[in-house]
């Protein structure tokens, strides 16, 4: 009988057993900042009318994959101070949120014997890692012969796409922020540090949240919301299908909805596709309105009955149009500073 290695590699990625759902009273920490509405049927034990599909599952593997990497790096250049520790916290009459960090690096390490792991140890990993090793070992000995202060690092893989959005923005997500300040609070810790790296090219970047700093009010803000939802036993309303990103100035299809568990219960779509074809040709529609205004062309029929669509859906074309126009204004200052 034949066999095929992408069959048994796919199947054993796949195979993973999904939890019968319980009603529970803490958060977690990976839930910040995601749609109130799913959080709330999850913690009130409702098993989901669309779990993660097969391609869900790998893409979940693929950021394991990375963080084993990542794991084994900072090992080996001796700064791994501790790994997937679990972490809680509790405002006072709220509920309790727990996570579990990925690592924290840092401490006083032992250069001489890094080194010597590296050359005896990383067999099994391309060159490429090991040289990247090595030169990170090197710049640490030479900028820090006397330790390094811990930091939190949270790793988050991502596409091209996303990453470049970052890169462009220097802002990490807001569910991200929310995750990596939870570690920072129960810690007491000042600083972690949001790892992205990009899937398709491993391109990384590093972003910093603080503590204290105003992500507070926003954690503090979505845990007073859940705690409300939970006690009171009403559940929250439903998002919105198509929401506006200020970083990029697009609209887009809104992701909480795309990937909802219980995508089929509350939006009636029975998978993501179903609904990305209702709601992408609308957003198209809509951002071509947005490129003509940054262009300053003159509106078409089309593009007013765009316009009186995004009204209806109760987004501000004023503050947006103004949004707009300062970007526009930007870009020209910047291009007369080259």
């Amino acid at each position: 009988m034949k066999w095929t290695f992408y069959q048994i590699w796919n199947k054993s990625l796949e195979d993973r057993q999904q939890k019968d759902p319980k009603p529970r009273d803490t958060i977690w920490a990976t839930e910040i900042g995601g749609a109130f509405v799913d959080r709330y049927l999850k913690m009130k034990g409702e098993k989901p009318t669309n779990p993660p599909n097969a391609r869900s599952l790998r893409k979940f593997e693929a950021g394991n994959i990375w963080e084993c990497i990542i794991k084994y790096v900072l090992s080996r250049a001796g700064i791994l101070i501790s790994a997937q520790e679990w972490l809680k916290f509790e405002y006072p009459d709220l509920l309790p949120v727990t996570g579990k960090l990925d690592f924290v690096a840092g401490g006083n390490p032992d250069y001489q014997k890094a080194v010597k792991l590296v050359h005896s140890e990383f067999d099994w990993l391309p060159k490429s890692i090991s040289k990247a090793t090595l030169n990170i070992i090197t710049s640490l000995r030479e900028k820090f012969p006397d330790g390094l202060d811990p930091v939190i690092l949270e790793i988050k893989s991502c596409s091209s796409f996303m990453f470049e959005k970052y890169e462009r923005t220097k802002q990490a997500s807001q569910h991200h922020r929310f995750q990596t300040f939870h570690y920072l609070k129960a810690t007491g810790q000042p600083e972690g540090h949001i790892v992205y790296i990009s899937k398709d090219d491993a391109r990384m970047i590093e972003i910093g949240v603080y503590n204290p700093s105003e992500t507070e009010n926003e954690y503090y803000s979505d845990i007073q919301a859940m705690t409300h939802f939970i006690r009171t036993g009403k559940q929250p309303p439903l998002e919105k299908p198509i929401v506006f990103d200020p970083d990029f100035l697009k609209f887009s299809a809104n992701w909480k909805i795309a990937y909802s568990n219980y995508l089929t219960k509350l939006y009636g779509f029975e998978n993501q596709m179903q609904f990305d074809n209702k709601y992408k040709p609308i957003v198209e529609r809509w951002n071509r309105v947005l490129g003509r205004i940054s262009e300053g062309k003159n509106m078409t029929k089309n593009n007013e009955e765009a316009l009186g669509e995004i009204k209806k859906e109760g987004f501000d074309v004023d503050v947006i149009t103004h949004l707009l126009a300062k970007e526009v204004k930007d870009g020209e200052h910047d291009g007369q500073v080259q």
